[in-house]
């Protein structure tokens, strides 16, 4: 969406195929009863300036809104509260952590502050030297195995959905620098208000799926389903950028250079249960969100308190929670039904917020068979070679989430950099590059 929207404004006549009857891929937001609910992406960081710069750009600065974070540690029965807006007081003072991990802790500043340049969306050289371990292997290496248990193992799982033995050092330290942070970002009418105000601005076919895609020289063949079914039919274009998943845009576009492919077949997902639940009565618990080690409960990564995210999610008087299923429950449970899964969600949220869970008016499920690419060790690595081999001069370009961190701003920034390279194979093919805007 960000890559049409960009070329629009530089007077491309731009068409948006989109396979699915909404727009916004894993950002997804549906409105059951009182309840506004975030399916898939859950908020903006304060680190996402390309997300939020846009968001002011198309008016929306009087929907957005900012809260303070509070986080929650449950272990062994009890609930340690993490004031993120005092993140050194709360390090020194939880007792979450022995006094011995805490000193130990510390080692984890030296490799941020070397990287601190590529922990962002653009480049990834410096952040890919370290790319050498997985976060188990570090944690026992340099640190302990507590630290691992209750830092490691939930940063990784409650913000990636991640493995600690498959998942990169480098993405841990990413987390710890973008992701703990003080306050929580968010639009009032949900995450997908972004994606649906671009959409708006543009000419999109919803319900036209594309088959695939012909780079034939002069311009791009597009076939694709109607709407209205029937058969397929193509049309040309000056050019085409390709969002969606690895496999899809692999059988889409059967020309892909070897680049893309070599990063494209190499892409593995994790799949992500998130399960809504709209509340009559609000729970009094302060916490933002609970962040839950796999140590503790390996079905549960997180547990997020919408209604404390942005005003109007819920009714003041009630509540509504996101409870976050792991890949490995989603692995083991592909044959139960939604209200199965609804249930043990619910049974889940009782753990941290009481009998107020049986309180449930609406809810909502989503099961993401593709919902974050796995960032495991040498990752980094691939992704900044690949980096340096974009072709320029194609007219079938590429934006995603898997070719830097993933997520939402990351998908947004491959979308304007795929609008340059569009620009430029286009309007000046050569080797110099033409920007559209200046990316930060």
């Amino acid at each position: 969406m960000t890559a049409a929207y960009r070329l629009q404004q530089r007077g491309f006549d731009v068409t948006v195929f989109e396979s699915r009857d909404r727009v916004g891929g894993r950002v997804w937001t549906v409105r059951n009863g009182d309840y506004i609910m975030d399916l898939g992406a859950a908020f903006y960081l304060g680190t996402y300036r390309e997300s939020i710069d846009l968001i002011y750009e198309l008016g929306l600065g009087p929907l957005f809104t900012e809260v303070p974070v509070w986080g929650a540690m449950p272990k062994r029965g009890d609930k340690h509260l993490l004031d993120y807006g005092k993140l050194l007081r709360t390090g020194l003072t939880t007792r979450a952590l022995s006094a011995r991990s805490k000193i130990k802790a510390l080692k984890l500043l030296r490799p941020m502050l070397k990287a601190r340049g590529s922990l962002g969306y653009h480049s990834y050289d410096q952040v890919a030297l370290l790319d050498t371990e997985t976060v188990r292997e570090y944690f026992r290496r340099e640190l302990n195995d507590e630290l691992l248990q209750w830092a490691g193992r939930p940063l990784v799982s409650s913000t990636w959905v991640a493995d600690d033995d498959d998942t990169s050092i480098a993405l841990l330290l990413w987390t710890i620098r973008n992701m703990l942070v003080s306050t929580m970002y968010n639009l009032r009418p949900g995450v997908s208000g972004l994606p649906e105000e671009l959409a708006r601005r543009l000419r999109v076919r919803l319900g036209h799926p594309v088959a695939n895609v012909a780079d034939i020289g002069a311009g791009v063949e597009v076939t694709f389903t109607p709407e209205s079914g029937g058969s397929q039919r193509t049309e040309t274009f000056d050019a085409c950028v390709i969002a969606t998943q690895a496999h899809y845009a692999l059988t889409m576009f059967p020309q892909m250079d070897d680049n893309h492919r070599a990063l494209y077949e190499t892409t593995r997902y994790r799949r992500l249960g998130s399960v809504c639940l709209g509340l009559s009565r609000r729970p009094k618990d302060p916490a933002t969100y609970y962040m839950v080690s796999p140590h503790e409960d390996p079905d549960t990564i997180a547990v997020i308190a919408d209604h404390a995210k942005a005003p109007g999610r819920a009714p003041e008087d009630k509540g509504l929670l996101t409870v976050l299923l792991s890949h490995e429950y989603l692995e083991r449970t592909l044959d139960l039904s939604d209200e199965d899964v609804l249930e043990y969600a619910i049974d889940r949220a009782r753990c941290y917020y009481g009998d107020v869970v049986d309180s449930l008016e609406e809810h909502a499920v989503a099961r993401w068979p593709e919902s974050v690419p796995v960032m495991d060790k040498g990752r980094f690595a691939r992704i900044a070679d690949f980096q340096k081999h974009l072709d320029w001069t194609a007219r079938v370009q590429f934006a995603s989430d898997l070719d830097r961190i993933s997520g939402l701003n990351g998908a947004l920034v491959s979308g304007q950099e795929a609008a340059n390279r569009i620009m430029n194979a286009v309007l000046a093919p050569r080797s110099q590059p033409i920007l559209v805007g200046e990316p930060s």
